[in-house]
């Protein structure tokens, strides 16, 4: 069995003095592929900042047994600011920034590397664009051309399907299904019932963290993880499950 890119062990942390995450134990191999879900501010964007580095660990210890690995990060898309004068190839080029060193300009090769990329995006014919002009899933499509340019070991994806439309979910997902193929994955989403299909393991996250070998979910297994989550039923008409209204 190949080692772990990462073990959290006994891990607590948040913000300043205030613990956001206590006793986190995971262990992240290469081609996991991890749906994260949990409630607001149960803490899963704050370990995915202890995770690349942003976050200091109060207490516990972060592994890397063969080196940290190369990550590539997509943000929320409420944090990104649409407004900043950048183009789309520009932007997803940005992601090289570590490999130029000292260089200002991007090599032939790598200008190669980042038009291929956004023709299997879909997003050649507005590479020229401010990226203040794009549809929200062409945003999250820059944004992750951006994340893997450096093609990493893990890939992140924080709440991707927010405010984009189904039909960009959908490739979305087909285009994550390949990517496990060469890298692990952390998906953090609110919709279990989407993101259950592909994933492949499930950590539920509440002030700390419940790892489920399984991408299959009950309200049962929820209640005892104590992570308060929507399960979304899909067929011909989607629609949320909700528990009895009491009379």
């Amino acid at each position: 069995m190949s080692k772990p890119l990462a073990v959290l062990e006994n891990v607590t942390t948040g913000y300043f003095s205030e613990t956001v995450l206590k006793d986190v134990d995971l262990e992240i191999y290469p081609h996991d592929f991890i749906g994260m879900i949990g409630p607001n501010g149960g803490g899963k964007t704050t370990l995915i900042k202890v995770l690349l580095g942003i976050l200091p660990v109060f207490k516990g210890n972060i592994k890397f047994p063969e080196g940290k690995p190369g990550m590539g990060y997509l943000p929320q898309i409420s944090q990104i600011d649409k407004s900043f004068p950048i183009t789309v190839r520009n932007l997803v080029g940005s992601g090289l920034k570590a490999e130029k060193k000292w260089f200002p300009h991007l090599s032939r090769f790598q200008k190669n590397r980042v038009s291929q990329l956004m023709e299997e995006a879909g997003l050649q014919n507005v590479a020229s664009k401010p990226i203040g002009e794009l549809s929200g899933g062409q945003i999250q499509k820059a944004f992750l051309c951006r994340a893997l340019i450096n093609q990493p070991q893990l890939l992140i994806l924080d709440e991707p399907n927010t405010f984009v439309d189904k039909g960009f979910e959908q490739e979305l997902y087909r285009w994550l299904k390949e990517l496990n193929k060469k890298m692990a994955i952390i998906l953090i989403s609110h919709d279990i019932g989407t993101i259950s299909p592909i994933v492949k393991t499930i950590a539920c996250v509440n002030g700390t963290l419940h790892y489920h070998p399984s991408n299959q979910l009950t309200e049962d297994i929820l209640k005892v993880y104590n992570c308060p989550v929507d399960i979304i039923a899909h067929g011909p008409v989607p629609h949320r499950v909700l528990k009895d209204h009491d009379i």
